[in-house]
């Protein structure tokens, strides 16, 4: 009361008395005499710490806060960490005591949470020169024993300038391995961490890890990954060879599977790329990963829709390869045209039932071809007229009478070019082939040559020519004017005067006349040439 009515002088020596009293009624005669000091003391001693900073702002008074800090740490942690924390960020916006020498005094006294929440607080704005304070946080709970504290402030990304490669370090020998890979870019130290942890990381995580690694790091850290344990590591080289295909390079990644001769990695990896790839490396390992896996489908698969692989190289590896079903060569060959190779191959390998497959669903156009190589191959006849019975009329006549005519074996195609004929088959090869034979055996080729009216009377003319100069003539004069020139030449050559004679009286073509008995170079007075005797006294 008497305060309040000003009847007592504010004095520190009144404040003094009082204190032992009411706290209060000193704070208010201590600033009323402007004693700031123990001002300060009476705000400590109520435990409004922020209202400290306010005042000394105010009067100008300079503290000892690092002593403050040091006398309240013992008796009240949190009223120092929160009287911390206001000198760290206060109204002014200055820093009024170094952090480093608040994270002394309350590690000195093992306050390891609270030097921790002072830090977080005092750097949370991520400052450059603040990289050894950020360094000294993780630290002191890695190594005070409170890592799971670490691994969430590293979680939450707050800081950037600390010291990775120390932190890495400490990460790696508290058992943290993925954020000790997070932090190391030296080879050495991921390869040895994931030596010893790759069963345990998570797998995405790996995965995406290696996309932060460079090339011939991340080759040589999977090589280190299978070296060690292959069985324990060849899924998760799978999947990362995959995910970074492009990047580390298709032909690193199938050396390096080769290296270690593992065709079910190899498989794997390129079974998830082969679909886009325009390598051809990259189809013909395929072909030959599955192969070796016993994939057979997928290797009939890639042979017979790919359009990159190198079919010259993929048709050697199938051959030596020697699969139990030949279905892949034959889709090779049968695309590029190795129709010879295949037959060889099939027959010498006594897969005599592959070639029936071949030219009755895959391409019964090239039978011709492939009973050529046959012959070649001295094969048993009877096996022959079963084929070609059973592509029939599917298969070419021109190219397979082609084939026998140029192995002299034509007669081998009788029985076949009759069941053609039979069916109604008018192709002139399918009528000049059968009367080839007729003529040959000798089979009542007069009939044939008269009566058949499909056959290319040139063609047939040609072939008697030199068996039977008549024959060829009958074949000539069926062609009805068309083959005119080689009747005369067929005739006068082998003194056919008297065919040649009815011929002309039959036909009564004047220019035709012209052309035998005046031929080119002859004018008249000249000597008579003897066949034109001849054929005059015809």
């Amino acid at each position: 009361k008497w305060l309040g009515e000003g009847k007592l002088e504010m004095s520190e020596e009144l404040g003094d008395l009082v204190m032992t009293a009411d706290v209060n009624m000193a704070l208010t005669i201590y600033e009323a005499a402007g004693v700031a000091e123990k001002v300060i003391n009476c705000y400590m001693q109520k435990g409004e710490f922020d209202k400290i900073v306010t005042y000394a702002s105010s009067a100008n008074y300079h503290v000892d806060y690092a002593y403050m800090l040091q006398q309240l740490v013992r008796s009240n942690p949190q009223g120092a960490l929160d009287f911390a924390k206001k000198l760290a960020n206060n109204e002014s916006g200055v820093q009024l005591i170094d952090s480093n020498t608040v994270l002394d005094i309350f590690m000195s006294v093992s306050l390891l949470r609270e030097a921790t929440a002072f830090l977080l607080e005092a750097l949370k704005g991520n400052r450059k020169e603040e990289g050894f304070l950020q360094t000294k946080l993780l630290e002191i709970n890695f190594l005070g024993g409170m890592p799971q504290v670490a691994d969430a402030i590293l979680g939450n990304e707050m800081f950037s300038h600390y010291d990775k490669a120390y932190i890495g370090r400490l990460c790696e020998q508290t058992g943290l391995a993925q954020r000790a890979l997070e932090h190391f870019t030296d080879t050495a130290d991921i390869k040895r961490v994931l030596q010893a942890n790759t069963a345990t990381l998570n797998p995405e995580f790996l995965v995406s890890f290696f996309g932060t690694v460079s090339k011939e790091a991340s080759l040589e850290i999977l090589k280190e990954m299978l070296a060690r344990n292959i069985r324990q590591n060849l899924n998760m080289v799978v999947q990362i060879a995959t995910k970074y295909s492009e990047p580390l390079g298709p032909e690193s990644l199938i050396a390096l599977f080769e290296d270690f001769k593992t065709f079910e990695g190899l498989f794997y990896y390129l079974g998830a790329i082969v679909n886009f790839s325009q390598l051809p490396l990259v189809h013909i390992k395929y072909i030959e990963s599955a192969a070796r896996m016993q994939q057979f489908k997928e290797v009939e698969r890639v042979c017979r829709d790919s359009t990159v692989y190198e079919p010259e190289a993929v048709k050697k590896f199938l051959m030596e390869a020697k699969l139990p079903d030949p279905r892949p060569l034959i889709h090779v060959c049968d695309r590029y045209d190795f129709v010879d190779e295949l037959t060889a191959y099939l027959y010498n390998s006594n897969l005599q039932k592959y070639i029936e497959v071949y030219v009755l669903k895959v391409s019964p156009q090239k039978t011709p071809q492939v009973v050529g190589k046959l012959l070649d191959l001295e094969c048993n006849e009877e096996f022959l007229r079963n084929l070609m019975n059973s592509v029939g009329q599917l298969c070419p006549v021109a190219e397979l009478v082609e084939q026998a005519e140029r192995r002299n074996r034509l007669r081998l195609l009788h029985p076949w070019l009759e069941a053609r004929i039979a069916q109604g088959n008018t192709e002139p090869a399918t009528h000049n082939a059968i009367g080839k034979i007729y003529i040959t055996l000798n089979r009542d080729p007069l009939q044939f040559l008269t009566n058949n009216q499909f056959y290319d009377p040139k063609e047939i003319g040609s072939f008697c020519e030199k068996l039977d100069p008549h024959l060829a003539f009958v074949a000539y004069k069926h062609a009805r004017g068309e083959c005119d020139d080689e009747l005369v030449k067929v005739t006068q050559e082998n003194g056919l005067f008297k065919d040649l004679a009815r011929y002309l009286v039959e036909k009564q073509d004047l220019d035709l006349w012209q052309r035998v008995l005046q031929p080119e170079g002859f004018t008249v007075g000249d000597p008579e040439p003897p066949s034109r005797r001849y054929l005059l006294d015809q």
